[in-house]
Formats: structure tokens, sequence, C-alpha cells
């Protein structure tokens, strides 16, 4: 535990812990808050679910610090977590909790848009542990790859997630969560009902909002691609690892 606890101070600066217990700490707030709805609403058990269930991503890089030395998951900085609670808050608390996405009708846009260009760093940042663990070396080209896949996987993880999490939250409490935000009905007299493309029929505005989270996940994820291509920022100096394998061989052969 002593060695455990010592490669958490080392490997995250103070202000970071502070950030994340702050954010941790609003989480808590709200998924209490979720089970006592104010001014006589029906209580929703998809609000403190969803909360609740983004809360424990949370701790994912403390989790990766219990894996041995060589596991490649020791090797990912704690500022992608760090990144990572940011947009957890922003969708769980600022979303779910404040209904951001239905009072705000950009809110949605933005963090797709912002959660497709930071997955691409995610991506990076873990295509470089991989190369650091095992000490090896790769074309710049096949990181970035590499990277741009992880964002579009992520953003088709999340779909998923908002889908599955709506039929739980169904067979839990009779009618289906709205992570998805499959209801016109609930969006009708909001600023959510405008999606980012014209539905042209009412029967097409699930469709066009999932659509809409789909294309702006892509677009962060090219800027994202273009901004790391031209400052590849962990393939410089020391941490220089866009050699090829077979550069690397030649090199040791020498």
């Amino acid at each position: 535990m002593r060695d455990y606890i010592k490669r958490i101070k080392d490997g995250c600066p103070t202000w970071r812990f502070v950030i994340w217990w702050v954010i941790r700490a609003s989480l808590i707030f709200a998924f209490v808050k979720g089970f006592f709805p104010a001014g006589g609403e029906a209580f929703d058990i998809t609000d403190p679910l969803q909360v609740g269930a983004n809360f424990l991503c949370t701790f994912v890089w403390e989790i990766f610090m219990l894996f041995p030395e060589k596991s490649i998951l020791r090797h990912i900085p704690s500022s992608v977590q760090t990144f990572l609670m940011i947009g957890i808050w922003c969708g769980s608390f600022g979303g779910k909790f404040l209904n951001l996405y239905y009072d705000f009708r950009w809110w949605d846009v933005i963090l797709h848009f912002v959660g497709g260009a930071a997955c691409v760093f995610f991506g990076y940042e873990i295509s470089c542990a991989i190369l650091k663990c095992k000490k090896q070396t790769a074309p710049m080209s096949l990181v970035l790859l590499a990277s741009v896949g992880f964002s579009f996987l992520a953003a088709t993880g999340w779909e998923l997630f908002e889908f599955g999490f709506d039929q739980v939250a169904g067979m839990m409490g009779g009618y289906p969560g709205d992570a998805q935000h499959w209801s016109l009905e609930l969006a009708l007299g909001t600023p959510k009902e405008l999606t980012l493309f014209n539905p042209i029929v009412a029967e097409r505005w699930p469709l066009m909002d999932t659509m809409a989270d789909i294309v702006l996940n892509s677009v962060g994820a090219v800027i994202s691609y273009i901004i790391i291509r031209i400052h590849p920022y962990r393939h410089k100096g020391k941490n220089k690892f866009d050699l090829t394998f077979a550069e690397k061989e030649t090199a040791n052969i020498a």
C-alpha cells in the first residue's frame, strides 16, 4: 500500500488531486440529490444512476496505478484523467443534473465536438504509453492512425453506453432513460427541439440527434489529428518514437 501511495503522489501533482476531488464532490452531491427531487417532481431513477455510473469512471487512473510496472496502463499520464473528468463533469453534472442538454441547445454539440477531439489525444497518449512500456518505436503515421481509431472507438462506445443505459433503466424503472435523447416529446418546447440537422419529419428527430453526435465527434477528431500532426509533442528529443521498427533493428545490429 505504501508503494501504491508513493506511485500516486509521484505520478500526479497535488493541484490535480484538488481538481479531481472537487469534481468528485460535485458528482456525489448530484448523485444524492437525485434521490430527493425538488418541487414535487417525480423521482426518476435514471438521474442518480447515470451520475453514479459516470462517477465510477473518475477513478480509472488510480486503478491503473495498481497494475505492475510492465503493464501498459501504468505508463498512462495522470493528465489524461483530468481531461476525462472534466468531460464527465460537463456531461453528467452539467448535462444531466443541471439539465443543460435541454436548456442550452449547443451543450451537447460542444461536448461531442470537444469529446471527439480529446479522444484523439487520449489515443495518442495510450499509443505513446505502449511504446514507452515496450521500449519500442513506431512511425508517427501509425501512432496517429491508432489515435484517430481510438477516438472513433470511444465515440461508438459512448453511443452504445447511452443505448444500453436507456434499456437497463427502462427495465428497472418501467420507463426508458433518455441518455440517448431518443424522445422528441421530452425535447418539445426546449432548445433541444432544434437538432444540428433538419429532421424533415418528426420521426427522424432521434436519428438526427445521434447522427449529429457522430458527425461532431468526427470533425473534432480530424482537427486533433491535424494539431498533433503539426506538433507531435511526445515524438521529440528523448521521447522520440517516430523511427520505424526496421530502422531500430538496423541501429541495434550496427
